[in-house]
């Protein structure tokens, strides 16, 4: 493959990921994807982390002058604005999954009703709960740091470590449905998918002291093998839901240890 085949091919998966994972309007210079760019898109997820927190930070500075509980909920709201509230919607699909499915004993039947509900796209009381504390600990968290004179570039962190606690997650486990495109298409390279976080971590810790990187990171991989191992238990791999709503939990718990660090 020669370098243009190659830059054009890296430039539509990270397009594609802009496209999968936001409501950024750049659809237009997308094309029809195949199954390697969807595949190598995964790759791009941390640096569509950064594109969103490049524009919340942007907007943050716009809404500042508004007060910081004002601004804080202007800005989450936004945030979900951004996203489509495609992470929200696998929190909700993992809360009410789980909780219609834990009390079976059967293994097997347990998989098939939590599989069956995360399909499911009704949304019941148990993810109605989990997403209102989500987003009211977001904008609390945000506020919190606001109010003890944190820096609004500190945004740039939570999308983008959340974006790539998905990538070591997709080598710790095996995808639960037949393949279907899209998020979440397996990708057999795990080494690859270890060495890229690495490297966003890496990028991530550059811009923050010692101690507060390596907090971040090892509450990031304590959250992501806990969240690896439960569904492995419950349905014997990860799903799309899955990954979304490692993003939601990534970036709460990111916000609070910000908060706590600060």
């Amino acid at each position: 493959m020669s370098i243009n085949h190659k830059l054009t091919h890296y430039l539509q998966a990270f397009l594609y990921a802009l496209v999968f994972l936001t409501r950024l309007p750049v659809g237009k210079w997308l094309h029809k994807p195949d199954s390697r760019t969807i595949s190598t898109a995964v790759y791009f997820y941390p640096l569509v982390g950064l594109v969103l927190g490049l524009v919340l930070v942007l907007f943050a500075s716009l809404v500042a002058g508004f007060g910081t509980w004002l601004a804080a909920a202007l800005t989450v709201s936004f945030w979900v604005m951004l996203t489509g509230a495609l992470h929200l919607d696998g929190l909700a699909d993992c809360m009410d999954a789980y909780y219609a499915g834990h009390k079976i004993t059967d293994q097997k039947q347990r998989r098939e009703r939590i599989l069956q509900v995360m399909h499911d796209p009704a949304c019941g009381a148990v993810a109605l709960v989990a997403l209102v504390l989500v987003i009211m600990l977001k904008v609390i968290a945000l506020a919190s740091l606001w109010q003890q004179g944190a820096a609004l570039s500190l945004l740039l962190v939570a999308p983008v470590l959340a974006r790539t606690a998905i990538l070591p997650f997709m080598a710790l486990a095996d995808y639960a449905r037949q393949t279907d495109g899209g998020v979440s298409t397996p990708v057999n390279n795990s080494q690859s998918l270890w060495i890229t976080a690495f490297l966003y971590c890496a990028l991530v810790a550059v811009g923050l002291s010692f101690v507060h990187s390596a907090v971040l990171i090892v509450a990031l991989a304590v959250l992501l093998t806990y969240w690896s191992r439960f569904w492995f238990k419950q349905i014997g791999g990860y799903t799309g839901d899955c990954l979304g709503a490692l993003v939601e939990l990534s970036e709460v718990l990111v916000l609070i240890l910000l908060v706590a660090l600060c």
